[in-house]
């Protein structure tokens, strides 16, 4: 490997610490706002009213910050999967805006808001180290001189010949700028995730699945390993993040696959219907009025109407308190249904937040109550259903399986590589972030084969 080479994976590895350090802070600055948020709609449970009021504020926010509004993390990852810069804007933008939408009550997570933090910070970090493409490093060839790699027109972030996004979705391959921008983002939302949950292995997964396999994300994976441990090491020191309580892990048997089985088809089919409402109210709101802060105010209102007339105020917020209850075997029935329906009203009409907490409690919710027909124990049942129903949401099934593992035990791996295939091969291939990779690999072997038919004499 040349001077220039060595030099270039000297810079990546700083790029890795210096995100990962940079992860792990967001991450607990958004535990510790978000937090204070809950506490305080918690206390003083009349916030709830001013949700409308909130929702429109935190648009005012994206509007004042110059961000689209409506960003999700489904438009994030076609940034970086179209290697367009992401604005250093988005992470006080989604902070701010997360925070205001827990403060009114409303049924959202923060993940995203990690996420969007991560992308926007790394993008950001990347930035004055004049990164490069690593394809030809790791071939012992320099990129120094800004020549073009072998996707074609690599050049440093921040050069002047930096894309400033060219078309394309998830699964791109990449845009002009060899996908540096790309990277720098994905490994920004890998650290910032990993820190939130602990979970290193799985919050690399993720991204390069969400990434639909973009090979600009995917060739700089041990970078972004790097980074997801580095946030991983300094928030286990801290001890601040999202702590998901542990369950006995049985061993597997018959009667523990059948239960399994169960749950992930219900997942499957509760988790189609549920990603295609989200996703068809925001739709349909755009199709009739982009008038996002009117759509928002309704929402706003619809969760506060629907609260005070059915009492459900322990279904405000992340909805961390209900999947600990789940996972201490203390939920069942329809509980599933309500945080799911709450979380429809505040996604579908545009406030701020996730959907990743939510959707974890609305599947350990749902695994729960399936222990009517498995007689199985409740907390495993509740930790299956969390897994089978996050691999169906975000048809990100080998993120779902790690995850699982990384948070409740490798003992479980068995039960969770079950569940999460049935899960997603019964589930709809477009989750809330767009296609899933079974669609990639049908277009791939398509692809194959019409090349193949047109090298035939």
């Amino acid at each position: 490997m040349k001077g220039a080479a060595r030099a270039q994976v000297l810079r990546h590895g700083v790029f890795a610490v210096a995100v990962g350090v940079v992860g792990a802070a967001a991450s607990v600055v958004l535990c510790l706002v978000v937090g204070w948020a809950y506490d305080l709609v918690c206390a003083h449970g009349w916030l709830l009213y001013l949700l409308p009021i909130f929702a429109v504020a935190s648009l005012l926010l994206y509007r004042a910050l110059k961000l689209p509004l409506d960003t999700t993390t489904h438009t994030v990852i076609n940034d970086i999967c179209a290697d367009r810069p992401i604005s250093p804007a988005l992470a006080p933008g989604i902070l701010l805006g997360t925070a205001l939408s827990i403060l009114g009550g409303a049924s959202v997570g923060k993940e995203a808001a990690a996420l969007h933090m991560g992308a926007s910070l790394g993008d950001l970090v990347a930035r004055p180290l004049n990164l490069r493409p690593m394809t030809g490093v790791w071939k012992g060839e320099s990129h120094a001189d800004g020549a073009g790699g072998a996707d074609g027109g690599d050049v440093a972030v921040g050069s002047a010949g930096a894309s400033k996004g060219a078309a394309g979705g998830a699964g791109s391959g990449g845009g002009a700028s060899g996908g540096v921008h790309a990277y720098a983002a994905s490994c920004g939302m890998a650290a910032c995730f990993a820190a939130l949950f602990f979970a290193p292995l799985g919050s690399t997964a993720f991204v390069i699945e969400l990434s639909r396999y973009d090979r600009s994300v995917w060739r700089h994976a041990p970078f972004m390993l790097l980074a997801c441990f580095v946030a991983f090491g300094l928030a286990s020191i801290i001890g601040i993040g999202d702590v998901i309580p542990k369950v006995p892990l049985p061993a597997l048997s018959w009667p523990v696959v059948g239960q399994c089985v169960v749950i992930a088809v219900a997942c499957a089919l509760v988790g189609t219907v549920y990603i295609q409402i989200i996703d068809g109210a925001q739709r349909l709101t755009k199709r009739i009025s982009q008038n996002y802060y009117l759509w928002a105010a309704l929402g706003g209102v619809l969760m506060a109407v629907l609260v005070t007339l059915f009492d459900w105020r322990g279904f405000e917020g992340t909805g961390a308190n209900l999947l600990s209850d789940a996972l201490a075997g203390r939920a069942g029935g329809w509980t599933f249904a309500v945080k799911a329906l709450l979380t429809i009203v505040c996604l579908g009409l545009w406030l701020r937040g996730g959907e990743i907490m939510p959707t974890f409690t609305v599947g350990a919710l749902l695994g729960a109550s399936c222990t009517v027909m498995t007689q199985g124990d409740p907390a495993f049942s509740a930790a299956v259903g969390l897994v089978a129903f996050f691999a169906a949401m975000s048809r990100c099934p080998v993120t779902a399986f790690l995850m699982g593992c990384e948070i409740f035990g490798w003992a479980g791996a068995p039960a969770f590589a079950l569940a999460v295939a049935v899960s997603f091969s019964l589930g709809r291939d477009v989750g809330l972030y767009g296609r899933g990779a079974t669609g990639i690999l049908k277009r791939a072997t398509s692809a194959a084969r019409a090349r193949l038919v047109v090298k035939k004499p």
